[in-house]
C-alpha cells in the first residue's frame, strides 16, 4: 500500500517533521525540540482510528513546550503512516522505541509516555517492555479490563466479527486494493463537537452517537485497521504493577467505557499510580482539552520539576 503524503497531519509551530524506516516502512512523525532548558521527552499516542493531529491543540497550548521535547505520530496503519502489516500491542510499542530513539532521546531522561485510549495501551505495552527506557506515564481513559462497563463488556460479542473483517480485507489491501482516504483532521472535529457539547441536551447524545460510531470511524481508516484496533484494545490488560515509576491516570466522569471508581481501584496498586477525574464521556482531548493540558502540566511539574528550578 503506497503512502498517501497528503494524510499526513499538519505541523504547528516550532515542530519539524521527521522521516524514519521500520521493518521496511516508512513512518513519519513531528517532532519539538524544548523551547529552552531541556528537561525531557513527551510522546503523544492517540487512539482508535485516529491520527496525530488529535494532540495539536495540546501541543500549541501546553506551557510544558518550555522545557519538554514533544514527539507525535500517526501510529502503524493511521493517518499518513499506512501499511499492510498488522498493528498488534507489541509491534506499536516498538515502533514508539523505535521513534524514541530516533531523536536520541534516550540518553536524556526523563521520558514521558502519553496516550489516549488504545494510546494508553500502547503506552502500557511500552512501559513494561522497555521499562528501563521509559520513566512515566500519562494515560487518559484508559480501558483497562477491570474498569469496563458493561457496555463495553456487551461489545465482546463483536470480536469474531473483527478478526473475519480483518482477514478479509488484510490480503487486500497487500495487493493494493484500498480506499483513497481523505485528509482527516480531528482538530475541526473537535472545535464542531465542542459547539454540541455547549447547546448540551439533544445535541450531547448526538455527539456521543457520532464519536462512537464506527460508521464515522471507518470513513478515516481502513477496515483491516479498524478492525484490528478494536481486537487490540479488548484485550486483557497487563499487570503494570511491575512498571516502577509514575503514573498518572485522567478518568472520564461518565462511565461511558470505564467506571471511575474500578479505574481507581486499578491505579491505588499501581506502584506511584495517581488518579484524577475529569468531566467527559471519554474523549478529554476533544471535551474538557485545558483541563487535560492543566492536570498533566501540573503532575509533570510535581513528578519532574524543571532542573535548576
Amino acid at each position: 500500500m503506497a503512502v498517501q503524503e497528503n494524510l499526513r497531519f499538519d505541523t504547528v509551530s516550532g515542530e519539524t517533521l521527521r522521516e524514519i524506516e521500520i521493518e521496511g516502512e516508512r513512518f513519519y512523525y513531528a517532532y519539538a525540540p524544548a523551547r529552552s532548558a531541556y528537561t525531557g521527552l513527551l510522546v503523544l499516542l492517540h487512539g482508535v482510528a485516529s491520527n496525530g493531529s488529535r494532540w495539536e491543540e495540546f501541543v500549541e497550548m501546553s506551557p510544558l513546550r518550555e522545557n519538554w521535547a514533544v514527539l507525535r505520530v500517526d501510529l502503524r496503519g493511521h493517518g499518513g503512516n499506512e501499511s499492510t502489516t498488522r498493528a498488534t500491542l507489541e509491534r506499536m510499542a516498538d515502533d514508539v522505541m523505535a521513534l524514541i530513539k530516533d531523536t536520541e532521546s534516550v540518553v536524556k531522561q526523563p521520558i514521558l509516555l502519553v496516550g489516549h485510549s488504545l494510546g494508553a495501551q500502547i503506552a502500557i505495552h511500552v512501559a513494561i517492555r522497555y521499562s528501563e527506557t521509559i520513566d512515566g506515564l500519562v494515560l487518559l481513559d484508559p480501558l483497562v479490563t477491570s474498569a469496563l462497563t458493561p457496555v463495553a463488556k456487551e461489545k465482546s460479542v463483536w470480536v469474531p466479527f473483527f478478526r473475519l473483517t480483518e482477514a478479509v480485507f488484510r490480503p487486500l489491501n497487500k495487493l493494493g486494493i484500498a480506499r483513497r482516504l481523505p485528509k482527516y483532521s480531528l482538530r475541526q472535529d473537535d472545535e464542531r463537537a465542542r459547539e454540541m457539547l455547549q447547546k448540551g441536551g439533544e445535541a450531547f447524545n448526538e455527539f456521543i452517537r457520532d464519536f462512537s460510531s464506527p460508521w464515522n470511524d471507518i470513513a478515516h481508516v481502513h477496515l483491516a485497521v479498524y478492525a484490528r484496533d478494536l481486537l487490540e484494545v479488548s484485550r486483557p490488560t497487563p499487570d503494570l504493577t511491575v512498571f516502577k515509576a509514575p503514573v498518572l491516570v485522567l478518568a472520564s466522569s461518565a462511565g461511558l467505557f470505564t467506571d471511575s471508581k474500578r479505574m481507581k481501584d486499578w491505579t491505588v496498586k499501581l506502584f506511584d499510580g495517581e488518579m484524577v477525574t475529569i468531566n467527559c464521556a471519554h474523549w478529554p482531548l476533544t471535551e474538557c482539552p485545558l483541563d487535560v493540558s492543566r492536570n498533566i502540566g501540573e503532575w509533570i511539574e510535581r513528578k519532574f520539576p524543571v532542573r535548576g528550578r
